[in-house]
Parts: C-alpha cells; sequence; structure tokens
C-alpha cells in the first residue's frame, strides 16, 4: 500500500514543502514512540495550563536537527525553545500541538510545520504548511498558489451560507485568564445563532477540519505562531480566510485567530465585533 507521504510527494509540490512533510513524518514517528506510554517523570508543566513532555522535546530535536540540515539558511522558531537565526525564510513549529491530549490519551494531536517568507508577522507570506496527527494518518499540506491536500485528495471548505447551519471550532484561554470574560461574550453572542460549537485542543487541526470542511469556522485567542502558521496557509490555499478577530492581518502578532469560508467569516466577524461593543460598554 502507498503510504500518505509518497503520496503527498508524488504531487507537483515545491521543495521546501517535500522538506516539511519529511519532518513531520520524523516528528510524527516520534510521538508514535511515545504515545500511551509516557509515564509521570515525563512530564512537566512549564505555566499553569501549559505541559510539555519529553514527547515534544524528542520530537522537537529530530524535526530541527533535519530542517537544520536541509535548509540551513531558514530560521527556526519552535515551542520548546528551539530558536535559530538564518539570512532565508522562518520555520514556524510546533512539535506537538495538544500536548494535553497526548498526555490524556486523546488522539487529536499533530506536528505542525509553517514556513514563512520572513520573520515580519504582520505580512509573513506563508510559503508551505505541513500538519500531521501520526495516530489518525491525517496528513494536512499546502503550498502557495498550488492548493491544500489531505493526503493525496484536494480538499475544500465548506459551501454553506446560512450561519444557523454552522458547526464553530473553538478553543478556550487556557493560559491567558485576562482573556476570559471577552472570550465568554463572543461564545454568548455565537452560539444561539450557529448549529453548536466544538473544542478539540489542537488549533492546528482544528484550521485543518476547517479547510477540509468538517467544521464550518474557527476562532480562538491568544495563539502562538507555531500553533497557526501551517493552518493558516490550508484554509487559504482551500479557499477560506484568516484574519485576526478585528478582519485585519496580524493574526500571527497578536495571535487572535479567526478563519472560515468568506460568508460564514463574514458573520463570525460581525458576531465578534458585536461581543466587542458590548465589553466596551456599548448597548
Amino acid at each position: 500500500m502507498i503510504d500518505s507521504f509518497t503520496q503527498a510527494k508524488n504531487k507537483a509540490l515545491s521543495e521546501e514543502t517535500r522538506i516539511a512533510l519529511e519532518a513531520a513524518r520524523r516528528g510524527g514517528d516520534v510521538l508514535l514512540s511515545y504515545w500511551q506510554q509516557l509515564h509521570s517523570l515525563q512530564i512537566r508543566e512549564k505555566m499553569a495550563g501549559d505541559l510539555v513532555t519529553s514527547a515534544d522535546l524528542a520530537s522537537e530535536k529530530v524535526v530541527t536537527d533535519f530542517l537544520q540540515r536541509e535548509m540551513p539558511e531558514a530560521a527556526i522558531i519552535s515551542e520548546e525553545g528551539t530558536e535559530t537565526t538564518g539570512s532565508g525564510p522562518v520555520w514556524y513549529i510546533d512539535p506537538l500541538d495538544g500536548t494535553t491530549n497526548f498526555v490524556q490519551q486523546f488522539p487529536v494531536f499533530a506536528v505542525s510545520l509553517g514556513l514563512a517568507m520572513s520573520g515580519n508577522r504582520s505580512d509573513p507570506k506563508i510559503l508551505c504548511g505541513v500538519v500531521y496527527n501520526p495516530v489518525s494518518g491525517e496528513l494536512f499540506y499546502a503550498a502557495r498558489d498550488r492548493g491544500s491536500y489531505l493526503r493525496d485528495r484536494q480538499i475544500h471548505v465548506s459551501t454553506k451560507i446560512s450561519f444557523g447551519d454552522a458547526v464553530i471550532a473553538t478553543g478556550f484561554p487556557r493560559r491567558y485568564h485576562g482573556e476570559l470574560k471577552q472570550y465568554l461574550r463572543e461564545f454568548e453572542t455565537l452560539f444561539p445563532n450557529c448549529r453548536a460549537v466544538r473544542r478539540a485542543g489542537a488549533a492546528s487541526l482544528d484550521l485543518c477540519w476547517t479547510a477540509q470542511g468538517v467544521f464550518d469556522g474557527f476562532w480562538e485567542h491568544r495563539l502562538s505562531p507555531w500553533d497557526v502558521a501551517a493552518g493558516i496557509l490550508i484554509v487559504e490555499e482551500a479557499g477560506g480566510l484568516c484574519t485576526d478577530l478585528e478582519g485585519g492581518s496580524n493574526h500571527l502578532v497578536t495571535g487572535d485567530i479567526l478563519g472560515a469560508p468568506p460568508a460564514i467569516h463574514d458573520v463570525l466577524l460581525k458576531h465578534i465585533r458585536q461581543a466587542n461593543e458590548l465589553s466596551d460598554g456599548g448597548k
């Protein structure tokens, strides 16, 4: 049987995407070697609500070592602390997105790699992105102007028009309690108007499932660039929009992100703006 990576490499992809695919495969293999075998000494809390495990660190080392060999000119910014400078583009890497899920043996987690043309987060121009869940075998990837794929199949965002039919994904601002009141206002505004809201615990996959049309939109506060860089391009190449929560392009700066098909994005943004007006004292 031809595996997902072989199918992906048969596509007319950029060389950077091929490198990202191989890096994701290597990181995923590491995660599988730890999957359902962690013990307490391999888990620690970096800050309240933010875990790191031996699996995160081992995956990061394998991924970053490979990328440094293959693209030594590129800078690297990774969640667990690997940071290198370079004269070329910038890799944003999450070696294990969904660490709490991983610890709890909930099979929603991924290796996520996004390559940006520059370190300017207000105008990064993401060149390629790969998100890989090794347990499910879901391999999402995109290259700029070449579409988005799940394994060997091109994917597209939902075609729903009515917000009342939309299933929206989200994430809670667990590490940033100061965001909670505003988030709950947004939730209170959105929830009665859509079909349902789901929270899976891995933003990279939430964005990919939005690109696939499993979800009809996604929003979350205060994410890091490595959480979303790959998923942003995958949504956009699938026909969707990604913005910050004001409709601008500062989502890699602020970490506030809204991704959805254009019609649903407009309504999501309207509800979030309405919630913001309430928080500012408007009635």
